[in-house]
């Protein structure tokens, strides 16, 4: 009779023990793959508001040897006074509203710097830039560039009193540290400075691991599908927060 009445007491306290537990796993499953599946499936377009199906007939509709024959074009005018094996990215132009123009080669910072075995101080991008805005700079440029146009992707506006020209590579750690420079001296300009972006794609041997011919290509169906901001958060994406899987390609995430 003991055992008969334990027997009534534990087996529903059992059943009801097992089914709470039973529920909470089943939730945390749940719940995890949902997270996970979120997670892995979002791509860096649609984090910017680009419908997948969208980006996909985009990129499936881009020729990429179009795009890359049409910016190593322009790039071969806008530096046509420099050596090939002397030209890399980031390249820049900064253009004066009074017609003064001013090149940068490479990664210059924000600040004036030294470089070995120099006793003078060279110029960073602000100095350049104040002297540009105080009339006393002299122009070094000596190509063909383009002047900013509608056409462009700008942060600032057509307007301004100097805008930076950058001919840049979207899988170039020196055009993503450029870019923080740039975004500095534009929000500290109070609207007398902009910023525009174009592709120079020179990373495309994709046999040793190099996108940056589909990194542009996929900004460009961005920018056309959504907007010019959006085009700015998704190469702020690109350089800075896309991150792969080993099994999987680069291209995917886009």
């Amino acid at each position: 009779m003991e055992n008969e009445k334990k027997q009534s007491i534990n087996t529903p306290t059992a059943i009801i023990v097992a089914g709470v537990l039973i529920m909470i796993a089943i939730l945390v499953t749940n719940s995890s793959g949902v997270g996970n599946k979120i997670e892995k499936e979002k791509t860096l377009s649609e984090q910017v508001g680009v419908k997948k199906e969208a980006m996909d007939s985009c990129m499936k509709d881009t020729n990429l040897e179009d795009l890359y024959s049409s910016t190593a074009t322009s790039a071969d005018i806008v530096m046509k006074d420099i050596p090939a094996l002397q030209r890399g990215t980031p390249y820049i132009v900064l253009v004066g509203k009074d017609g003064t123009k001013m090149e940068l080669l490479g990664n210059i910072p924000y600040d004036d710097y030294n470089i070995p075995d120099v006793t003078e101080k060279q110029k960073g991008v602000k100095t350049t830039i104040d002297n540009m805005l105080a009339g006393t700079a002299i122009s070094n440029y000596k190509g063909e560039i383009p002047l900013p146009n509608e056409k462009d992707h700008i942060i600032g506006n057509l307007d301004a009193l100097v805008t930076i020209i950058e001919y840049s590579d979207l899988e170039c750690p020196y055009c993503k540290a450029f870019s923080v420079t740039a975004k500095k001296i534009v929000a500290e300009s109070n609207g007398k400075v902009a910023w525009i972006y174009r592709h120079w794609p020179v990373h495309v041997n994709t046999s040793k691991g190099q996108y940056a011919l589909q990194k542009a290509a996929a900004s460009e169906c961005v920018a056309k599908l959504k907007d010019n901001n959006a085009f700015w958060k998704y190469i702020d994406l690109v350089f800075g927060l896309m991150k792969t899987a080993d099994d999987v390609e680069p291209t995917d995430n886009l």
